[in-house]
Formats: C-alpha cells, sequence, structure tokens
C-alpha cells in the first residue's frame, strides 16, 4: 500500500475517535524562562550525534510519537473558531512577467511557504509546493500558477524534508527546467532520486554565491522525517538572501530561539522578513517546532527586519483553528501593539510585493 494512503488511514481513523482528550494545560511563562536560560554559543556547536542524526545543541526536542498521537486524539484547543468564519484573499497572477529579466524587483507569494523572490534577472524561489495536498493534508487555495511560469535556471531555496516544504512533483517538474537546488546537509540524495539533477548540501553558517546573489543557510528550531528519511537524518534551516543591498530572510519552519538575535547581529538591516506562523496551535505541542504570535514578533524585533510578511498560513490546516485564522490574530496584535504599523504586510494568495532597491 502507498505510505500515503496509510497515513490517510490512520489519520481517519483517530480523527473518527477524536477528541477524547482534552488539551494538555501550557505554562507559558516556564517555556520562555527556558528560551531565555539558552546558551547562544551553541548556536555554533556540533549539531550531529555518533548515529549520523542531526539536533538542535542550545535544546533538544522535547516531544514523542505518542504526543503526536494525543494531539490528534485531543479537542481542539481553538474551539470557538470556525473554517467558515476566516477567509484567505487571493488574487489571479499569471506570473508572466517572472521570465522578463528586466521586470523590477519584487516578492510574489504562491502559497504556503512558497515564495518567488524576481530580482536582477535572477529569480529564487522558497520550497515550492505546488500540489493539491501535502501528504495527507489537502490544500484550501489554488497556487496561482505552477512551474510552467518560472523560468529556466531558477534557484530552488529547501529549508527541510516534511512534505508542505519539500513536493516532489515541484523537483521534477523545476529540474527539468535546470534548476539548482540549495538544501540542508543529508537531503542531497533524496532530492537526486525526485529527479534533481544540480543539488548543492551546505551546513548551518555556510554560503553560496550564485547569479550574483550570495545565499547562506542558517540555523533554525525544528527537526525532519519523512517516508524515505528516518528522524532528524537531514538538516533543517532557514535561508538568507543577499544582493545589491537588499537582504530577504526566509524563515522555514522553526520555533522561537535565540538565532533570531544573533542573525540581526550579523546581518542588520534585513528587509524583508518571511516567518512562518500557521501551525502554532495547539501551544503545548507546537511550542517547540513553531512560533506564536507574540514570538513571531519578538523575532521581528530580534532580526531587525524593516518588514514582515507572514508565511504558512491559510493554505493549509496544520495545526488547531482554522488555516486562515493566523491573518486575523496578527491583525489583533498589530492593533493592540501599534508600534508595528505599517511593517506587516499580509499578502493575498497570488499577491505581489515590490521590493525596494538596494542603496
Amino acid at each position: 500500500m502507498n505510505p500515503s494512503h496509510v497515513i490517510a488511514a490512520l489519520l481517519g481513523v483517530l480523527l473518527t475517535v477524536g477528541g477524547c482528550f482534552s488539551p494538555k494545560p501550557f505554562d507559558e511563562a516556564a517555556w520562555q524562562k527556558t528560551v531565555a536560560a539558552t546558551d547562544p554559543a551553541k548556536l555554533y556547536a556540533p549539531h550531529r550525534d555518533s548515529e549520523g542524526r542531526f539536533y538542535n545543541p542550545w535544546l533538544k526536542q522535547d516531544k514523542s510519537t505518542w504526543d503526536l498521537f494525543r494531539w490528534w486524539l485531543s479537542s481542539s484547543s481553538l474551539p470557538g473558531l470556525q473554517d467558515e468564519d476566516f477567509s484567505q484573499p487571493a488574487v489571479a497572477n499569471d506570473g508572466a512577467y517572472l521570465k522578463n529579466p528586466a521586470a523590477p524587483a519584487s516578492l510574489t507569494w504562491v502559497g504556503h511557504a512558497t515564495y518567488v523572490v524576481q530580482w536582477e534577472g535572477q529569480v529564487v524561489v522558497t520550497d515550492p509546493f505546488f500540489s493539491n495536498r501535502a501528504a495527507v493534508v489537502e490544500r484550501k487555495i489554488p497556487p496561482p500558477f505552477g512551474s510552467q511560469a518560472l523560468p529556466a535556471g531558477v534557484v530552488v531555496l529547501i529549508s527541510h524534508n516534511h512534505y508542505d516544504h519539500l513536493d516532489s512533483d515541484a523537483v521534477a517538474a523545476l529540474s527539468q527546467k535546470g534548476a539548482l537546488f540549495l538544501c540542508p546537509l543529508g537531503l542531497g540524495d533524496l532530492l537526486k532520486e525526485m529527479g534533481a539533477g544540480q543539488v548543492r548540501e551546505l551546513d548551518w553558517w555556510q554560503s553560496l554565491e550564485h547569479g550574483g546573489t550570495r545565499f547562506t543557510f542558517l540555523p533554525t528550531q525544528h527537526w525532519s522525517r519523512r517516508f524515505g528519511q528516518g528522524y532528524n537524518e537531514s538538516l533543517w534551516g532557514a535561508w538568507l538572501m543577499q544582493r545589491d543591498g537588499e537582504k530577504i530572510f526566509y524563515g522555514g519552519d522553526s520555533g522561537y530561539f535565540k538565532g533570531f538575535k544573533e542573525f540581526g547581529r550579523r546581518w542588520p538591516g534585513i528587509d524583508v522578513a518571511l516567518i512562518g506562523i500557521g501551525a502554532s496551535e495547539p501551544r503545548w505541542f507546537m511550542h517547540y517546532a513553531h512560533l506564536d504570535v507574540p514570538e513571531l514578533f519578538q523575532a521581528m524585533a530580534d532580526l531587525g527586519a524593516k518588514r514582515l510578511v507572514p508565511t504558512q498560513y491559510g493554505v493549509l490546516k496544520l495545526g488547531d483553528g482554522p488555516a486562515a485564522w493566523p491573518s486575523q490574530a496578527i491583525e489583533d496584535y498589530v492593533k493592540a501593539h501599534p508600534r508595528w504599523k505599517g511593517r506587516v504586510v499580509l499578502m493575498p494568495v497570488g499577491g505581489r510585493l515590490m521590493l525596494q532597491p538596494g542603496p
């Protein structure tokens, strides 16, 4: 049987009998105290054990497989929120400008974690995902365009191997266009099995220059696993793109950790920060590997970013609550904290944000 069918069947059973547990309590103050006690020097420490598995040396993962099942079997931590009460805006966009090397610099949201950066003739795609589902999770809003809209020779940045960030169909399609794939350690062979021809693996803090852009792979507080790769057999991380004075941070998946402050210290003046928010609830289960809304803004402050573009909401339902709910939570937070007004960009799927020229 196809592994995805096995997962679907198991998930269906769990959802059928779900709700038999209440959400576990969570001590936010204790968690923040734990984060504050971590040693930032360990951001540069070895992060692979004797068995070849990667880990976060400043703070190891604190959840088990049973915790995952407990979440699936629990009632929602956001019971008052209904899908029909929240909608994700989308606009038509065929992406035709992406094949025009003279087009002005811009950022386009294809949906979830997939963004297309176009600057000075170069096109960069983050975690391309054009499929109808990520493993068993169905897409709620179709992408405005697929791989056919992208020019030949794009640079593809992969943050980690989870299905909503690594789509085998997208890898195969972009490989036919001569794409260069930049990925974490341990992921190159899997990408080649998917059809990728040009692959470069990077470790944390390593950089590579290509087509006038400097790409640096950075730590995140996350983990990895998928069929074909065991637990933490490949690394995970974020990407920093630098070109002619412009800096774009793409955060992949991460919980809150002191890495954000270190990135801001080493690369001051980040222009745009793409940071994920979609799978923040239930907090007791998600706190290690995903940000909630206050942590999202703390990460932006740590980075010293001029503009924040929240990512990974509205398209896939990956946590408790409606997929589009985070945008409302972000708007409510900005109203309560007006110093962020004008610095947060909630894009529609298919939306295009013009980038500021460098100095």
